[in-house]
């Protein structure tokens, strides 16, 4: 496991290392489909449970997102969105399954969270076009998956469970929706600033990672 670990954290560092420069065009789309397959070959090496499908959307995510970020064209970013959506419900599937009860508010909490975005994205002049619509549903099925994940971990607290897996969860959901949330930011506000803008990308990228690699850790048993 942690040689596994290891090698994936290298090949994060590698991709950081070809973001936004003069390497990007070459190596960014491979080295994304490379930690794609590493955290799904060590779901599988580790025997993982419940998770595979959404491993695999979110693999595919992955490369949309990175043809997207070469290309610019907005069939990629709606196709991304389309397959992480799809990770993310089958992730708040595994978790209402495997740490039941759910709380109603997990599917409400949610709707606030999207006048949340339409505020945002009317304050900050968000350029989204067609995809306004899409990124509101997108928006409800992240946050309800992040909500989710911090019920199971305020929950463990409460109980004082021993096991360290809720809150692995719990970081894992919350660090999914803020690297979405930056992808956001990163694709839809025009910058004045180009460091700032690559910075952004930097913490999507590590908080993404983190929150993935995270969520096959809680799924080993």
């Amino acid at each position: 496991m942690i040689v596994g670990l290891v090698i994936y954290g290298l090949m994060v560092l590698g991709l950081l290392a070809v973001c936004d420069n003069d390497y990007s065009k070459t190596w960014y789309l491979r080295l994304k489909t490379l930690c794609s397959l590493a955290f799904i070959i060590i779901y599988l090496v580790f025997s993982g449970r419940g998770l595979i499908i959404a491993l695999l959307a979110c693999g595919l995510g992955d490369i949309f997102m990175a043809l997207y970020h070469l290309k610019a064209k907005k069939i990629y970013m709606f196709l991304g969105m389309l397959t992480f959506m799809t990770g993310h419900i089958f992730l708040l599937i595994y978790m209402c399954s495997e740490f039941a009860p759910t709380a109603w508010l997990v599917f409400i909490i949610p709707v606030f969270i999207c006048l949340c975005m339409l505020a945002i994205y009317k304050g900050f002049h968000l350029h989204m076009g067609r995809l306004f619509y899409a990124a509101i549903i997108y928006c409800y099925f992240v946050s309800a998956m992040a909500t989710k994940a911090i019920e199971i971990g305020i929950r463990a607290c409460v109980q004082a469970t021993e096991s360290m897996i809720p809150i692995l969860i719990m970081i894992a959901g919350i660090l999914f929706f803020l690297s979405d949330f930056s992808i956001m930011i990163m694709y839809f506000y025009h910058f004045h600033n180009r460091r700032t803008k690559r910075l952004v990308h930097y913490f999507e990228l590590i908080s993404y990672y983190t929150a993935i690699i995270l969520f096959v850790i809680s799924s080993i048993k």
